[in-house]
């Protein structure tokens, strides 16, 4: 039996979801485990305090990767259920945010221009017929090169916001690296998750 538009939400959800942990579980460092800790407990009770910090890490940065995520998939399947287009601007996408400087309209300009690339990919695998993530996917896209396309787009556009980020924003060398270390491991589960839909 097909599955319903909402059902189709949640299915893309979870899997933006998973996928914004699994990227966490690269990027933030986990604390390592020492044999002193068995010699000397209260070593333990700092490495217990430090998972905590660290799981709450993870949380935080998946949550943010998330939010850009879930502003598109939401827009699309408004439009999507209302079967109308309603075209938003930055201020619509960022309500809490000013605007008023140039620094922060070109902020915004570069991340609506990320969930618009999104949104239409969103809009799409809620057209598709299918009843997982790599049935929808295979759907619209066809073969793994059309995805790819698709997957270009985006990482173009995420480059973009991460360069003017690094100049402007977050300009100190950890943060570039840290930077450069979500581009790698945001490529590699992509490929990862291309190869595993498309050689089904």
């Amino acid at each position: 039996m097909p599955i319903d538009l909402d059902q189709k939400y949640e299915i893309i959800y979870a899997h933006e979801e998973q996928f914004a942990y699994a990227l966490a579980g690269r990027v933030v460092k986990k604390p390592e485990a020492s044999v002193w800790m068995i010699l000397i407990p209260i070593l333990f009770i700092h490495h217990a305090y430090k998972i905590n910090q660290y799981k709450e890490g993870v949380k935080s940065f998946a949550k943010g990767i998330l939010a850009a995520k879930k502003k598109a998939l939401d827009k699309a399947y408004q439009d999507v259920s209302s079967g109308r287009e309603i075209s938003y601007g930055p201020g619509d996408y960022f309500p809490d945010a000013e605007l008023t400087t140039e620094h922060e309209k070109t902020l915004a300009q570069k991340q609506t221009k990320v969930i618009r690339i999104m949104e239409s990919h969103y809009k799409a695998l809620l057209n598709a017929h299918g009843e997982s993530l790599p049935e929808l996917l295979k759907t619209v896209y066809g073969t793994s090169g059309q995805y790819r396309e698709y997957l270009n787009r985006l990482m173009k556009a995420e480059k973009a916001l991460n360069q003017y980020l690094v100049e402007t924003v977050h300009t100190s060398s950890d943060a570039a690296a840290i930077v450069k270390q979500i581009e790698e491991n945001c490529e590699n589960l992509r490929q990862e998750e291309m190869n595993q839909v498309f050689e089904r």
